[in-house]
């Protein structure tokens, strides 16, 4: 069997054995004279691969044209992510084709670079390693990001050839807190993964696992299936932290506590659950394990140091207590180490006093991330290589400088003359700055490789285009630094094939075929195994860590949590990342310190305000914006940005908050501390414009982001009695049965065939703006730019607007605005060129060649959902390589606006002809229900009675934005259901 003719069979993209997309690299990816025998010109092909932007290793198939990767999905068949993306995801293509990526290795001669040739960089590295270790054992030292177990091999077979240690494994989020409790409740430092969908009673204290803890689209996924609406009731979530991440803004309640106190809590709940008064089985020697180091904990005590009332926290232990399968998590990332340890293990002594069996862990299946050294062995490792006489520094994408507290010392170590350091990275980025030499290398994209996303799921890699650049895969140049009869494969290739292969019944090159295909080697992730024996005298560490507990009277707190856009700092030179707005402030581009509108109100600090933050460690200016979703007397600055290097994008845009931390570490973890004392906030006297793209925090009123209590599902009057009023509107389908001659004076449309619309369930969507990158990279959307955007410039098709419950400003709810393709669209009339057209089907389309720029229809637009091109946007080769070709580039003077992505209905059209056939419900997807983790947008077409669209908008919660407008809209929103706890 042929490639071809096995391409044929699997209907998807793969690569053969022998050879990538491409064996050779091509001038010109645009127009291929030759092309490679696998690609059809006009038509993609789709390779699997796996996404490397964070540890979690979500699955992802790439969408290649012409040679080119112009969309990446995510993969149905990987357990993790099951076929969504979130949008750091989204943003991989832009480190792809970067243009501020670098090409060729840099060797730095005198203090200046220089570019050399990668065969010479070899040969520089090979000689550099040779003589270090002649020189003596452990002259190299290597420190590398988390990576499959087969590179991870590699790395330390070739540093023991040169008689040094194994590479150390640098994260920074590593969650040493997390695995420091494990390891002392239960023998292994393991990050087990969580049966999240299974529970019923959901009680955090700041871990925000729908942003960045341990597996995001993973547990999104999960935390979704326990909170819907199923047989008139829903999971409970509570959430208590000092700040109100994206997670816990998706809590039915969020509870503000101080700093550092979020253990002392968790030890007034053991003390409900283990209290004998509660007619609650546990375990007896459990209990009088705890029993001295919950004495102290009484609901008075805990409200005086943690500030949650005692009403709040018998509210949370009811709970927990009626619940049949209860979970709690600790705290996440976004915490002080040794207060941080106290409460994650204060959080597994809740859980095991809950449920002793441990039902919803499985610890047999463990996150990939677990793997990562603590922080304290990696600035021991920088600290040791002047003691250890360290002449050579590997680094393989990891960026301490900027990532770690007291970067500048670590810099200085690397800037030494005595040690040469060498960087594998593709941007000169703060560590590689003050690297002796840089060496690009593949990125996930273009290289072969396996990773391990847990431990059930053996993810593969592989090229899905051609070369863009000369640079080597990482494997393939470490083999080459072992004598040709002491390399464990003839190239790394070969050694993931065998990797892969090792195991599976059948070695063949089919299977193999299969397998890349596929997307990797999967498990049963489903499947849970008894948990290990607790050791109950970890009590005595709980009890030690608790008495470090702060003081209620401790002053003012700065916290730096990682952010949903940025991660930990590597995605703050992707655009797209920049330019969608926080969720939560609705601001892009710009780092902002959350405060509390009480202490900004007795301070006559303003939004935009500049303010200088000073710590022991240092200090920095950010401007202020008011949260409520903040602890009095906490700051909040979001991670990621601030950097002073890392391309044009990234560099000198925002403020590094991690560098005003305190650089020390727990002495038992070696966890680090992402909260510090804070000893001054002052006014600079400064003000600036923020780049914010909403109008309001609320909805003054208006019928826009209406919540339905769970008690009230199912009424009769769901829709409410028919009228003219804004509250009696009723709903009026953008179909024959939405008119009436009273209401309307237009007859309505003739649609030939489909009528497509699009439902939003508000109660599935968490706002993580995975729709929102989607829709930017499948419809080749502008980036503006910081200013644009202060002006009201911003050309995102579809935005997730927040709005806060007046009643509540804690209470948030958010909503996915895009065109909502009206049945009366106003746009239409008011168009003197017609550009706006009301198609056959439905679709509000714009015709681009028409559009004379009066922008007439976007005054016109009550939902302000069109953007119009102020400009022709700039797109720095090679950017304009992601660009799809089915979708055309606007040009400055142009409306445009959100299409349904109608490149993809015209695929479903072509081939419906071609198969004699209808188009098929749910065979469109528009882009942002591709990526959406939780589901919550649902497309088809309403002249179709058996769709999903067609049954959704039946639902007692179905609602029309504004629909007393008389618009018609074919966005159909679902409220989303509140329950009160």
């Amino acid at each position: 069997m042929n490639r071809r003719t096995f391409l044929k069979i699997a209907s998807i993209g793969s690569v053969a054995v022998a050879a990538g997309c491409s064996t050779k690299a091509e001038d010109n990816l645009f127009t291929m004279v030759q092309a490679t025998e696998d690609m059809v010109t006009g038509k993609e092909a789709w390779y699997a691969s796996t996404c490397r932007e964070c540890p979690a290793g979500c699955g992802v198939l790439a969408k290649n044209r012409e040679g080119r990767i112009i969309k990446l999905e995510g993969n149905g068949l990987h357990p993790v992510n099951r076929g969504t993306l979130c949008m750091r995801g989204q943003a991989a293509l832009q480190g792809l084709y970067n243009p501020d990526r670098l090409w060729m290795p840099q060797l730095k001669t005198e203090g200046r670079w220089q570019e050399i040739p990668f065969d010479k960089a070899e040969a520089l590295i090979r000689q550099k390693a040779r003589a270090a270790a002649n020189r003596g054992t452990g002259r190299i030292s290597m420190i590398t990001e988390t990576v499959g177990q087969t590179q991870l091999d590699l790395f330390a077979t070739v540093l023991q050839h040169f008689d040094t240690a194994p590479p150390v494994v640098f994260e920074p989020l590593a969650y040493e807190a997390l695995k420091f409790a494990h390891r002392q409740l239960f023998g292994s430092p393991g990050l087990p993964v969580l049966h999240m969908d299974r529970a019923d009673v959901l009680v955090g204290f700041g871990a925000d696992f729908l942003e960045t803890w341990l597996s995001p689209v993973e547990y999104a996924r999960k935390f979704k299936a326990m909170h819907l609406l199923s047989n008139g009731r829903k999971g409970v979530f509570v959430q208590i932290s000092p700040f109100q991440s994206l997670t816990g803004a998706n809590a039915d309640r969020w509870i503000g506590c101080r700093p550092g106190t979020e253990a002392a809590v968790i030890m007034g709940l053991v003390r409900m659950v283990t209290g004998n008064e509660n007619g609650r089985q546990v375990n007896r020697n459990l209990r009088d394990a705890l029993a001295e180091a919950t004495d102290a904990y009484s609901p008075e005590v805990v409200a005086r140091i943690s500030g949650v009332s005692v009403d709040d926290q018998a509210i949370v232990g009811r709970q927990l207590l009626a619940a049949k399968r209860p979970l709690v998590l600790g705290t996440g990332t976004g915490n002080a180490g040794g207060h941080a340890v106290a409460a994650e293990l204060a959080a597994l002594f809740l859980n095991l006093a809950l449920d002793p069996e441990l039902s919803l862990f499985d610890f047999n299946n463990r996150h990939r991330v677990e793997i990562a050294d603590r922080r304290s062995t990696v600035v021991n490792t920088f600290d040791a290589m002047d003691k250890k006489s360290v002449e050579l520094v590997l680094l393989n994408n990891v960026n301490p400088v900027f990532s770690i507290p007291g970067g500048s010392r670590i810099a200085k170590t690397l800037s030494d003359r005595k040690r040469f350091v060498v960087a594998f990275t593709n941007f000169m980025d703060e560590t590689a700055a003050n690297a002796d030499l840089i060496v690009p290398v593949q990125v996930a994209l273009e290289t072969w490789d396996a990773y391990e996303s847990n431990s059930a799921t053996m993810a593969t890699l592989q090229p899905t285009m051609g070369k863009i650049t000369q640079a080597p895969a990482l494997g393939d140049l470490l083999l080459n630094l072992l004598p040709p009869d002491q390399r464990p494969a003839a190239d790394y290739q070969s050694l993931v094939t065998r990797t892969v292969l090792a195991g599976q019944g059948s070695q063949t090159a089919t299977t193999w075929l299969k397998t890349i295909q596929k997307g990797g080697r999967f498990g049963n992730d489903g499947a849970t195994g008894g948990g290990p024996k607790a050791n109950l005298r970890a009590a005595a560490t709980l009890k030690t860590y608790l008495a470090t507990l702060p003081e209620p009277t401790a002053g003012e707190v700065l916290m730096a949590p990682p952010s949903i856009r940025f991660f930990d700092g590597r995605g703050a030179n992707r655009p797209w990342l920049i330019e969608i707005p926080d969720t939560l402030s609705q601001i892009a581009w710009q780092t902002t310190a959350l405060i509390h509108p009480e202490r900004m109100a007795t301070d006559g600090i303003k939004d935009g305000d500049i303010v200088v933050l000073k710590t022991d460690a240092g200090e920095f200016e950010v401007p202020v914006y008011a949260y409520a979703g903040v602890f009095p007397g906490t700051v909040v600055v979001p991670a990621g940005q601030g950097h002073t290097e890392f391309g044009r994008w990234a560099g000198g845009q925002g403020a590094n908050p991690l560098a005003a931390l305190n650089p020390s570490v727990d002495a038992d973890t070696g966890a680090p501390s992402f909260a510090t004392p804070l000893a001054s906030l002052a006014k600079t006297g400064r003000t600036v414009p923020l780049a914010i793209t909403s109008g309001s925090r609320v909805a003054l009123g208006r019928k826009i982001a209406p919540t339905v209590a769970i008690e009230q599902i199912g009424h009769k009057d769901g829709h409410g009695k028919p009228g003219l009023t804004m509250d009696t509107f009723p709903l009026t389908p953008p179909t024959p049965e939405g008119y009436d001659p009273k209401r309307d004076l237009y007859p309505p449309h003739d649609h030939d065939g489909y009528r497509w619309a699009m439902i939003v369930d508000m109660d599935r969507c968490i706002g993580c703006t995975a729709c929102v990158a989607a829709c930017y990279a499948e419809n080749n959307l502008g980036i503006v730019g910081e200013e644009r955007i202060i002006e009201g410039r911003e050309m995102a098709w579809l935005q997730i607007q927040r709005y806060h419950n007046p009643a509540d400003m804690a209470r948030l709810t958010f909503l996915p605005m895009m065109c909502q393709h009206c049945d009366n669209a106003p746009c239409e009339a008011v168009c003197p060129v017609y550009a706006p057209h009301h198609s056959k089907e439905g679709l509000n389309n714009q015709i681009y060649n028409r559009c004379i720029g009066t922008r007439f229809c976007a005054q016109n637009c009550p939902y302000k959902v069109r953007r119009f091109n102020w400009f022709d946007w700039e797109r720095p080769e090679p950017l304009q390589m992601q660009l799809n070709p089915n979708v055309t580039v606007r040009s400055k003077g142009v409306m445009e606006k959100c299409s349904f992505c109608i490149q993809r209905i015209k695929v479903a059209h072509n081939t419906a002809k071609n198969e004699k056939r209808a188009i098929r419900d749910g065979e469109v997807i528009p882009a942002c229900a591709q990526t959406c983790p939780t589901g919550a947008l649902t497309f088809g077409s309403l002249m179709d009675k058996t769709s999903r669209v067609s049954h959704l908008i039946k639902d007692p919660r179905a609602y029309q934005v504004m629909g007393y407008v008389n618009t018609k809209p074919a966005v159909i929103y679902l409220k989303k259901v509140t329950q009160t706890v």
